[in-house]
């Protein structure tokens, strides 16, 4: 984890500094440590999707621009002129920071450097460290898992190896066409994996985690600008909607916020303040985080856009002058967004109604994400209504809001703008409303926050928290976060989740030496982001704007299912790959022209037998009828299967562990081998099966680690196998939150261990 971390660490500092010296030239080591990483990595990722949208894009080409932007960065920072009058604006401030007197230095900038000297000196230094270790916790996952929960990943796993291997988005294996996706995150991932030869999923899960860290550092260096460095942090523990993004893997949608990063440090103070430096830094990070995700960039423009309604209430000349040269460039980049949105996406959306899958963003999923957070910003709105920042940060959240109101208008057709916009803004409850909040909270939880009252309001001074309501809310973030921690070290445990099988990932090394097509299912499991060289798989993910010109799966599904062995010849497709979770392997398991050529825990690479001749299996159905003591759950990939031969239906029968059961058989008279295919819920105690006849042996001991099994038996005299009794070696299960009851996935969310049942495979002896 680390070495592949450092491939991303190492090149983007030195850049990330020289931006924080640029955009703040009051800041201390301190603030440009944790303002470093977030601005290096968003122009890390800015450099390799131009490179990707160039077309220029490859692991050389990356390297030698982020050489350019270093020497670059170090000129920037250590290059000054023998004439004072020559210096930089920021220049200048650094130098009064630092105690020269300077008669060049005019008393606007004398006055930001006194402010900037209290702020520093009213640091909480241990309540910053108490931050920053909080911050850490959104690297616990990769240092546990080798994958992350979700399904988006492997999408983005794709898409990072096709970058990695073509150095551009065609569609992989036998089908021909594009994908249109922000090239940003999947071209970095991508060059993570080619650089140090990781998985791409294992890149796309470290980029992701990675990007939230930084993120969260991002936030305290600009807020410590204000005095609210730590108490941002702390806010952010009140929500959990960028943290449930990271989770479910919307690493893209969490990494566009770090454009959030220089919009806070830049436009919370008065506009006259704001010099041309400033507002080039907007321009970089408006078109660094349009290639990351739109998401961001639409955020950060009506963050702009706040500013610019607040700087336009004064009527100082000068002023006026700076907020209508940040309205003709505020005009200029909703236009250029606004053309390229119309004129290269939108006509693909033509067919494409309004999509609100979620409902109405603002409303319950706000709440269910952000409630305890949008309480405490509610009141801080109120303290702070009559301050510049306050009214900033409420203007933005409001325009925000206003957005969600896209639902109204959910199954129009044929406005494609709306349709991109809708997509665009697809689970906005769980990245549009944090950081806005949290700024909100921050500003009205320090107690010294250097805020600016409005004109005319000078005297005035927000209501603060008292101290133990202060020690109070430290506390319950802390306690919060160790729930957290506690959750993902359980979490750990429950490799079920995944949407990817450890067995997929076995048998997938299995490919080496395979060339031609290979049948692989449309669904999550089936996209392999892995696959050799040589090796053409049918099914691609449904991601961004998809072009295809040629898609193979529908034929190779349709020749599988009527046994076209004209396909098969011509195509070439010889073997075929299927995963315990997917549905497939019930057609692939009852042909005769499917043999198994390797499988590890129900996961099968099949090998295509032209005459016919492949041995024969019945597939039965684990109901609730065949044990005693099981209760009924829902299958948690239900929705993701389309085919069901064996009526297996949208339940499992689940034995909770510490529960012994028995289940009753009705094997066919012909059967020599019973296999059976369960899942096992977290890590359990060790278990067996004691058969009451017609088995080799009398018990055999059952896989006790999480995730799909199958486990075969050789039957001496099929009938006389009518019941298998299960016994445990604990007498109770282990409890644990499952976040699939949150998601509807599930039905249980304080859920126990155990085994889910799913389906039985008797092997029939060849006459």
């Amino acid at each position: 984890m680390l070495g592949e971390l450092a491939l991303v660490v190492a090149p983007s500092l030195l850049p990330g500094w020289a931006l924080a010296t640029v955009l703040d030239g009051s800041s201390d080591r301190l603030r440009k440590g944790l303002l470093a990483p977030a601005l290096g990595l968003l122009l890390m990722f800015g450099v390799s999707g131009a490179l990707l949208a160039a077309n220029i894009w490859s692991g050389w080409t990356l390297v030698l621009a982020m050489v350019g932007v270093n020497v670059l960065a170090y000129r920037t920072i250590n290059v000054r002129h023998q004439e004072v009058t020559k210096w930089t604006r920021w220049q200048r401030l650094e130098a009064a920071m630092n105690g020269v007197d300077l008669e060049e230095i005019n008393p606007a900038l004398e006055l930001e450097a006194e402010q900037q000297r209290l702020v520093r000196s009213a640091r909480q230094l241990p309540l910053m460290a108490l931050s920053g270790l909080l911050a850490m916790l959104a690297l616990i996952s990769p240092m546990m898992q080798s994958l992350p929960f979700g399904v988006d990943w492997v999408g983005f796993a794709m898409l990072a190896q096709q970058a990695a291997m073509a150095g551009d988005f065609t569609l992989s294996g036998a089908n021909q066409g594009f994908w249109t996706y922000p090239p940003a995150f999947p071209s970095l991932a991508g060059w993570i994996s080619l650089t140090t030869s990781a998985d791409a999923g294992r890149a796309v899960f470290l980029l992701g985690h990675y990007s939230l860290f930084v993120l969260l550092l991002g936030l305290m260096g600009a807020m410590d600008r204000y005095g609210a460095g730590a108490q941002v942090m702390l806010a952010m523990g009140y929500s959990l909607a960028l943290f449930a993004k990271v989770f479910d893997s919307g690493y893209p949608s969490v990494a566009s916020q770090l454009g959030l990063v220089v919009g806070l440090l830049v436009l919370l103070r008065p506009s006259q303040d704001r010099h041309r430096h400033h507002t080039l830094g907007l321009v970089v990070a408006v078109f660094c985080v349009a290639l990351v995700h739109p998401t961001g960039a639409m955020y950060l423009a009506l963050l702009m856009l706040s500013h610019l309604v607040h700087g336009l209430q004064v009527e100082d000349e000068d002023t006026l002058a700076l907020m209508r040269t940040m309205a003709y460039v505020v005009s200029g980049l909703v236009t250029l967004g606004m053309a390229v949105a119309l004129l290269v996406f939108a006509p693909r959306l033509f067919d494409e109604a309004v999509f609100s899958e979620y409902g109405w963003q603002g409303g319950r999923p706000m709440l269910v994400y952000n409630g305890p957070l949008l309480v405490l910003g509610l009141w801080a709105g109120m303290a702070l209504r009559r301050t510049l920042e306050g009214r900033i940060l409420i203007t933005w959240f409001a325009s925000l809001w206003v957005l969600s109101l896209v639902h109204l208008i959910e199954g129009l057709r044929y406005i494609p703008v709306l349709s991109l916009m809708s997509y665009t803004l697809y689970s906005m409850a769980l990245h549009a409303f944090h950081v806005p909040l949290a700024a909100l909270v921050a500003l009205w939880w320090s107690p010294s926050g250097r805020l600016t009252p409005v004109e005319g309001l000078e005297d005035w001074s927000p209501f603060r928290p008292p101290q133990a309501l202060t020690a109070v809310m430290t506390v319950a973030v802390m306690l919060g976060a160790g729930a957290a921690g506690a959750v993902a070290l359980t979490l750990r445990s429950h490799e079920e989740l995944w949407a990817v099988s450890p067995g997929d990932l076995a048998v997938r090394e299995a490919l080496d030496g395979i060339e031609g097509v290979v049948f692989t299912e449309n669904m999550h499991w089936g996209y392999v982001w892995n696959a050799p060289e040589g090796v053409l798989t049918t099914s691609i993910p449904s991601l961004g704007l998809v072009h295809i010109d040629n898609s193979e799966h529908p034929r190779a599904s349709l020749a599988i299912y009527y046994n076209n062995l004209t396909y098969m010849r011509e195509t070439g497709m010889n073997h075929a790959l299927t995963s315990p979770l997917g549905s497939m392997q019930w057609e692939l398991a009852s042909s005769p022209y499917w043999e198994v050529l390797y499988t590890v825990d129900g996961a099968t690479l099949w090998r295509h037998v032209p005459n016919g001749s492949a041995p024969s299996t019945t597939l039965q159905a684990a109901n609730m009828d065949t044990c005693e003591t099981c209760t009924e759950r829902l299958d948690i990939w239900r929705d993701h299967r389309f085919r069901d031969p064996i009526g297996l239906g949208d339940t499992r029968p689940f034995s909770v562990e510490g529960t012994d059961d028995r289940l009753t058989l009705q094997p066919p008279t012909a059967a020599v081998e019973w296999c059976l295919v369960y899942e096992v819920v977290g890590e359990v105690n060790p278990w067996t099966l004691k058969s009451s006849g017609g088995t080799e042996r009398p018990v055999y001991a059952m896989r006790t680690d999480p995730g799909f099994h199958r486990t075969c038996v050789n039957l001496e005299n099929a009938t006389t196998l009518e019941e298998v009794n299960l016994s445990w070696s604990s007498t109770s299960s282990s409890r644990w939150l499952n976040p699939l009851g949150l998601s509807g996935r599930d039905d249980v969310l304080l859920d126990h261990t155990g085994v889910r049942w799913h389906w039985y495979e008797w092997a029939i002896e060849q006459a």
